[in-house]
C-alpha cells in the first residue's frame, strides 16, 4: 500500500471510528510501524484534515462534539498528582465529562489537551497509561494549577460538580 493511499485509509477508518483509534492498533491494521502512523497523521493533520489525539488514541475533531444543550464551564483546579484520580472521579460520578485540561504556560501561553473522560473505565485508563508511562501531568508545569472545561446535563449539575470539588480541596481559590 502506497502512502498516499494508507492516509486514505487511516481517515476512513477514522471516520467510522465510535471510539479512538491508537496508533498501534493502526500500524498492527495497516502492517506499518506505529511511528510511520504518528507521521501519516501528522500529515493528515497538515491537509487540514482535523484530526484529534485524545489519550487513547486518534479520533476526528467532529466525534468530540457534545450536544449544545449541554451545559460546559470551566473549573479552575490546584492539586498534586497523587489527587488526580479523586478529581477525575468527582466530576464524572457527579454527572460531568472532562473534555479537557489547560494550563498557562510562561512560553507558549495556553496549551490544551483533550481528555474526553466520562466514566470509571476511562479515567482507570487514564490512569492506568499515566503510571505505565510515568510522565508528568500539564499542570506539573504551574504548581499544579490548572483548568478543566466540563460538559454536563445543567448549570445545577456544574455547580454541584464544583461543589464537591471545593470540599476535597481541589478547586483553585486565590
Amino acid at each position: 500500500m502506497k502512502a498516499m493511499e494508507r492516509r486514505q485509509a487511516i481517515l476512513k477508518k477514522l471516520e467510522k471510528a465510535e471510539q479512538p483509534l491508537s496508533a498501534s492498533h493502526l500500524a498492527k491494521e495497516l502492517g506499518v510501524s506505529r511511528q510511520i502512523i504518528v507521521g501519516d497523521v501528522a500529515l493528515l493533520r497538515a491537509e487540514n484534515h482535523d484530526i484529534m489525539a485524545t489519550h487513547r488514541g486518534y479520533l476526528l475533531a467532529e466525534r468530540l462534539q457534545v450536544p449544545k444543550s449541554y451545559y460546559h464551564g470551566k473549573l479552575a483546579c490546584k492539586h498534586s498528582a497523587k489527587e488526580v484520580r479523586l478529581e477525575l472521579e468527582t466530576i464524572v460520578q457527579n454527572g460531568g465529562k472532562i473534555l479537557d485540561v489547560e494550563v498557562e504556560h510562561p512560553i507558549y501561553g495556553m496549551i490544551t489537551a483533550p481528555l474526553n473522560i466520562e466514566s470509571q473505565d476511562e479515567i482507570d485508563y487514564f490512569m492506568d497509561k499515566l503510571s505505565r508511562y510515568q510522565e508528568s501531568l500539564l499542570s506539573s508545569l504551574t504548581g499544579g494549577i490548572h483548568l478543566h472545561r466540563i460538559s454536563c446535563r445543567d448549570q445545577e449539575t456544574f455547580e454541584k460538580i464544583r461543589q464537591h470539588l471545593k470540599k476535597e480541596g481541589l478547586v483553585f481559590e486565590d
